[in-house]
């Protein structure tokens, strides 16, 4: 098998209602807000993000697909040159970051006739949970979300939030009224700022089935450490690198955490904390479907993936442009087919095109 052409599909597909906030919210709230700036991840609205869909074409006719990872505005893509090369030439551990590699990756399951998690180490476990996921709202949408959240069949629901915004504690309290067996995650971005800030939500909170996720800033382990000493609350640094994972398990900062990376790096991270007993989670970057699928892959690989992973793209989005659902009762099972072991809708790929090479 020789690789032949590269195809590269740039694709953007509008949220589901209820998912966003309010324009006030700024952020991740629709493109016409009027209200503050947005994160520097997202200097603009994230419904104006888009994702590239790509393809490599062999001469006996097996297509492998990737996704590179979401963007605003134009950008550049030269394919790699692997014109002419075997797919199986290529060592696995050198492929990252998804994209192009992760078209290779399903390129080499598919000639193998295996799926991706194998070349991840192998399925540990059968399936994943996956929690709800909704940005800053009001208690009000908040509890709404939660609703929807327990008719899908999902058992943790990840809401974005902040100190600034005063109600954190209130929209706790009013999704946990509508679905009182929900795990909540609440997650401000470090923008709970201060130990004694977190502190203060952690008690009010106290006796409930809530994560406290990323509160405030990483550059100090110590103050994590202190927060897993004074609540009960799980706290869960959202780590970005082996070396926060190492210093975070040498300090016990932390009861589990969520790691950013995906792939290679997410399988690295994910022993680390299983070596200290701790459970882990995978994020997201909010995601379109097929990146979902990868992230999926490499957790089936580590037996700590037991909390609530943050693979939502594929069900906040309109479409996950996949003919099967991902997700079902809060639960992604492993595609048992070889590669990624999805099919692409490619109907729903033709409608959320925005330009194609």
């Amino acid at each position: 098998m020789k690789i032949t052409s590269f195809e590269r599909t740039v694709l953007r597909v509008p949220f589901m209602p209820g998912i966003l906030p309010t324009t006030e919210y700024g952020e991740f709230a629709p493109p016409d807000h009027g209200g503050e700036s947005y994160l520097k991840a997202y200097p603009e609205s994230i419904e104006r993000r888009c994702q590239d869909l790509l393809r490599l074409h062999t001469d006996e006719g097996v297509t492998g697909i990737g996704m590179g990872n979401p963007y605003y505005g134009a950008q550049d893509d030269t394919p790699p040159d692997w014109s002419g090369r075997d797919p199986l030439d290529f060592e696995p551990r050198s492929l990252v970051g998804g994209g192009w590699s992760m078209a290779l990756l399903d390129l080499m399951g598919k000639a193998l006739d295996q799926p991706m998690y194998r070349l991840f180490g192998g399925k540990m476990q059968p399936s994943i949970p996956v929690d709800y996921w909704i940005a800053r709202q009001t208690p009000e949408d908040t509890a709404l979300a939660a609703r929807r959240a327990v008719e899908q069949g999902f058992h943790g629901l990840k809401m974005k939030c902040r100190w600034e915004d005063g109600d954190v504690v209130d929209r706790v309290l009013a999704a946990l009224e509508v679905a009182p067996d929900l795990r909540i995650v609440i997650d401000p971005n470090r923008r709970f700022h201060t130990v004694e800030n977190t502190l203060e939500i952690a008690r009010a909170l106290e006796g409930k089935d809530v994560v406290i996720e990323d509160p405030i800033p990483r550059d100090d382990f110590t103050l994590y450490k202190r927060l897993k000493e004074e609540t009960s609350l799980p706290i869960a640094p959202h780590l970005a690198s082996p070396r926060e994972a190492i210093d975070v398990v040498h300090l016990g900062a932390a009861d589990a955490f969520n790691i950013g990376p995906s792939d290679w790096m997410f399988v690295h991270m994910a022993r680390i904390a299983e070596d200290a007993g701790l459970p882990v989670w995978t994020a997201s970057n909010v995601d379109l479907g097929l990146f979902d699928v990868y992230r999926l892959h490499a957790a089936l690989a580590a037996p700590n993936c037991t909390f609530g992973s943050d693979i939502c793209g594929n069900f906040v989005h309109e479409h996950s442009l996949l003919t099967k659902p991902l997700v079902v009762d809060g639960v992604a099972a492993a595609p048992e087919g070889p590669g990624l072991g999805v099919e692409l809708d490619e109907e729903a790929v033709a409608k959320y095109t925005v330009a194609a090479d």
